[in-house]
């Protein structure tokens, strides 16, 4: 093989990297397109669900459950965990060269920015302008407000809404650190986290605290931003791996 032969390989491995994230992001939208289809055709399954889990005596009687209360406050302590990681390991110590496979700054950058941008401030912004009531809220279940689908703006609720689910979002965000597992145990991690963060989403259900579209739509719109986020940082990464770049053996 001669250097034009192995340019020209080298040309379409670059190529093919640099469509996956946009391949991504296709199935992102495709799929989040889809979920809302659904959502908006049948909105009484929001109402099924959320009845499997209410009684007219008791209510909703998981918000009893000191398990899927400590569950749900796991969720709530990982994302600070994680990003006051991924903060410490951005910021450049000498004590890095300690670490046998430093972590590649564009992917710390990446899971901060996703967390902050997606289960933090989009979330909330997305609460405000829907003003969708939570599922404890509504007559139905003991409360006095409305049932509206989601997507539909309302004023149902002021604040702390139901739509979408903040926790959701949260618990999605713990499969984007799937960028720093080696690529053969990829799909292990995903499975294996995948079933965790399902569970810690599905938790609200139980509770009372959101719709099954709440969740499954939050997840959705995470995957899109995730795809979205990480189709500029890898096409970026040498470019942000330099920025954070130092020479710790130099006095």
């Amino acid at each position: 093989m001669n250097v034009t032969d192995i340019n020209r390989a080298q040309k379409a491995i670059s190529k093919t990297a640099d469509d996956r994230p946009r391949n991504l992001l296709a199935q992102a939208l495709i799929l989040l397109g889809f979920v809302s289809l659904i959502f908006a055709a049948v909105p009484e399954l929001d109402l099924i669900v959320t009845r499997l889990f209410w009684q007219p005596a008791a209510g909703f009687e998981f918000n009893e459950n000191s398990f899927l209360i400590a569950f749900r406050d796991a969720n709530r302590f990982l994302p600070w965990i994680v990003t006051g990681t991924a903060v410490a390991l951005l910021i450049p110590s000498p004590f890095l060269r300690y670490l046998k496979y430093p972590p590649e700054p564009h992917k710390l950058l990446f899971v901060i920015i996703f967390f902050a941008a997606g289960p933090g401030l989009g979330v909330h912004l997305i609460k405000i302008l829907v003003g969708r009531a939570r599922p404890r809220a509504l007559e139905e279940f003991g409360g006095d407000a409305f049932f509206t689908p989601p997507w539909q703006l309302t004023d149902e609720c002021v604040r702390n809404c139901s739509f979408i689910s903040g926790e959701a979002a949260s618990a999605f965000a713990l499969l984007t650190l799937v960028v720093f597992v080696a690529p053969r145990y990829r799909t292990l991690y995903l499975g294996a986290v995948g079933i965790v963060a399902a569970a810690f989403a599905f938790n609200r259900v139980m509770l009372g605290a959101h719709f099954l579209s709440d969740v499954v739509i939050a997840w959705n719109l995470m995957f899109v931003l995730a795809a979205l986020l990480w189709q500029s940082f890898s096409r970026n990464s040498p470019q942000i791996d330099a920025i954070f770049a130092r020479d710790f053996d130099q006095p």
